[in-house]
C-alpha cells in the first residue's frame, strides 16, 4: 500500500531508505533473488508471504500432546533478571517478560503489557519462569492488556499488581478485570486513546480472529522519550501499513510464535510476517514477543528466534532487530537535533547521505545513539530448545 502521500513506499524488505528518527538509515536494497517482485498491492504482498512460508524448512513436533506430557515432569528453566536501568527524560527502557509479556517505562510512568507471571495455560506448562516478577513492578501505573485469552489476561497475575493502577482492556474486557479492584479501568476501542501522567495510549487494530476473546487491540503509546507500538498477538494484516503511515513508531514490539502449523498464520505472526509487519508500520527498531515459553503450537519452541536470528543475518539488520532474553532490558534514547532538524551526536550528523549504513555494532555511533547506555552486561540468555 501507498503511503498518503503518494510517494515511493520505503522499507526494510524494499530496500528504499529513509531516515530514522535515531539519525540510522535503514539498510540498502535486499538482493532481487531474494526478495523477488516486491509489489504495493496488499493481494500480492499477502500471496508472496505464503510462498515464501512454503519455502521455509522448520523443526517441529511430531506430537504436542507429548511434548505436554514430558515438560509436567520438568520445571522452567530459571529466567536471569537483569538489573532494571535508571530512565530519564527523553528515554524509554523495555523489559522483556518472556512470552508476550513486556514492561515499558518512561521517566514519569511505568506501563506493563499483557503481565502474565503464571507457570501454566490450561495444562501446558512454562518452559522458561517469567523474566519480571510482580514484586518488581511496584511503580506500575498502567497496566495494558491486548486481548482476553488467557496467556495474555491472566487474572492471578493481575492480581499481584497494585491496585493503584490504570488498567486499559479492549472491549468486553473490563468485566474480567473489574472485580480485581484496580482504581480506574478503561475499556478502549480501535481509534479511543488515553493520558496519564503525559503519556498518550491510542488504541489500534489488530488481526487475531472473530472469537470474542480473541478481538482485541494493539496500541501506540508517545511519552518523553522514543514512541512504542505494542501488538500482543495476531496474523500480518494490511492495517500495519495504515498504522505505519499514521504513526511510525519508533520501536516496535511484534509477536513472531504460534505459526505452525500454516492455518495457525491466520492468527499469529511467523518471524517473516513480523518482519513484514515491521516494514509496513516503518519502525526504526523491532522487538520480538509471544515465543519461547508456552508450547501453543507445532514449531518448536527455540524455532521462532532461530529463525528471526537467520532473517537478521541475511538482510543485514542487526541495527534495526533488538532480542532480549527473558529479563533483560533495553534502554532507548532519542539523539539531539541540529539547527537544520539532522540528528546529531558528538558533532556527527547522522542520517545524511554520508550516513553510516546499520549492519554491525561495533563503534557504529548511530546504533550507540540509539540504544544509549546499557542498563546492564546482557545475561546469558535462556533459550528454549525443546
Amino acid at each position: 500500500m501507498a503511503p498518503a502521500d503518494g510517494g515511493p513506499r520505503a522499507g526494510l524488505l524494499l530496500g528504499d531508505p529513509f531516515s530514522g528518527v535515531f539519525g540510522v538509515f535503514l539498510p540498502a536494497a535486499i538482493p532481487p533473488a531474494t526478495m523477488d517482485g516486491m509489489p504495493g498491492d496488499t493481494r500480492s504482498r499477502a500471496a508472496e508471504l505464503r510462498a515464501l512460508h512454503r519455502k521455509v524448512p522448520v523443526a517441529r513436533y511430531r506430537s504436542l500432546m507429548l511434548h505436554w506430557l514430558g515438560r509436567w515432569l520438568r520445571s522452567p528453566r530459571r529466567a536471569l533478571p537483569a538489573p532494571r536501568p535508571h530512565v530519564g527524560p527523553g528515554q524509554v527502557a523495555i523489559t522483556f517478560g518472556g512470552h508476550a509479556t513486556a514492561v515499558i517505562r518512561y521517566a514519569e510512568l511505568t506501563i506493563a503489557f499483557d503481565p502474565m507471571f503464571g507457570r501454566w495455560i490450561r495444562g501446558v506448562r512454562r518452559a522458561v519462569e517469567p523474566g519480571v516478577r510482580a514484586d518488581d513492578l511496584g511503580d506500575v501505573g498502567m497496566i495494558v492488556i491486548s486481548h482476553r485469552h488467557l496467556d495474555h489476561l491472566h487474572p492471578a497475575s493481575l492480581a499481584l499488581l497494585p491496585r493503584s493502577a490504570t488498567i486499559v482492556v479492549p472491549p468486553g474486557g473490563a468485566a474480567t478485570v473489574s472485580p480485581l479492584g484496580f482504581s480506574r479501568v478503561v475499556e478502549l476501542n480501535v481509534g479511543g486513546d488515553l493520558e496519564l501522567r503525559g503519556v498518550q495510549l491510542s488504541a489500534e487494530p489488530m488481526a487475531h480472529g472473530d472469537d470474542p476473546l480473541a478481538r482485541g487491540l494493539s496500541y501506540m503509546i508517545r511519552g518523553d522519550g522514543p514512541s512504542v507500538y505494542a501488538c500482543g498477538d495476531g496474523a500480518w494484516f494490511p492495517g500495519f501499513a495504515d498504522i505505519g503511515a499514521r504513526h511510525q513508531p519508533d520501536v516496535a514490539l511484534l509477536p513472531i510464535g504460534g505459526f505452525l502449523p500454516g492455518s495457525f498464520r491466520e492468527r499469529h505472526m511467523s518471524p517473516l510476517d513480523a518482519m513484514y509487519a515491521f516494514e509496513d508500520l516503518r519502525a526504526r527498531l523491532m522487538i520480538p514477543i509471544h515465543y519461547g515459553a508456552f508450547a501453543l503450537s507445532y514449531e518448536r519452541l527455540g524455532e521462532p528466534e532461530r529463525w528471526l536470528r537467520q532473517l537478521v543475518r541475511e538482510r543485514g539488520l542487526d541495527a534495526h532487530v533488538r532480542i532480549l532474553a527473558p529479563g533483560e532490558s533495553e534502554l532507548f534514547v532519542t539523539p539531539r537535533r541540529d539547527h537544520d532538524g539532522q540528528l546529531t551526536l558528538g558533532g556527527r550528523i547522522l542520517g545524511g547521505a554520508g550516513g553510516q549504513r546499520p549492519g554491525h555494532r561495533g563503534g557504529e555511533p548511530a546504533f550507540d545513539a540509539l540504544l544509549g547506555e546499557r542498563a546492564a552486561a546482557a545475561p546469558e540468555p535462556t533459550r528454549p530448545t525443546t
